[in-house]
């Protein structure tokens, strides 16, 4: 009677067998993946510095504030034509801020691509040394250091057809180990700058 009732009990088939070793697999393997996905991410928080959060928020700011300050420029035969101040170069874009770094007013801000760093100057519009009619920036004036050991830095510009100043405008930052972008369509209004994407960072 109880060899009868040991033998009538259910047992799991090969193929059962099978389907769970490949289940519980794939539940490993994807446990690991986010793990490990998890410890990079944790990686590279933690090589971001205090200082470069502090950098990116500056420089966050000082794009937002940029806006379309109206100036004369000189044309041919002795024209003038009204123009928004902003001058987009391959290394480099100068423009004005409401939000600058050094100052509580109204700033020229200029954003330099040189010897593998990202250099920021800045010059206050409205003051005794400054024409505000006839903006102008040099090197000279209060200057800050963005990024250092950059690999590759340089600016990107899209324009519209019946548009002098540029669209979009793209940063790009090449470090060691990753590239960072920062997006952004300059004056679309008198208020704020809108930026269409802080950063995007993507390992190398």
């Amino acid at each position: 009677m109880r060899c009868l009732i040991v033998c009538n009990k259910k047992a799991f088939t090969l193929i059962e067998m099978l389907i769970s070793i490949l289940l519980l697999t794939l539940i490993i393997a994807t446990m690991m993946f986010g793990f490990k996905q998890s410890i990079n991410e944790l990686q590279r928080t933690q090589s971001i510095t205090p200082q470069k959060v502090i950098e990116y928020s500056q420089l966050r700011s000082l794009i937002k504030g940029m806006f379309p300050y109206v100036i004369e420029v000189q044309k041919n035969f002795g024209n003038t034509k009204l123009e928004a101040y902003i001058y987009p170069k391959d290394q480099s874009l100068e423009f004005i801020s409401k939000n600058p770094i050094y100052s509580d007013e109204i700033s020229i801000a200029k954003l330099v691509c040189e010897e593998e760093q990202l250099v920021y100057y800045e010059k206050i519009l409205y003051s005794r040394k400054s024409d505000y009619l006839k903006p102008y920036i040099n090197q000279s004036n209060q200057k800050k250091i963005f990024f250092k050991e950059l690999q590759e830095c340089n600016f990107n510009y899209q324009f519209e057809p019946i548009r002098n100043t540029p669209s979009l405008v793209t940063i790009n930052l090449t470090f060691k180990n990753h590239h960072q972008s920062y997006s952004f369509a300059p004056m679309v209004d008198f208020n704020n700058t809108r930026l269409i994407s802080i950063v995007n960072e993507t390992e190398l």
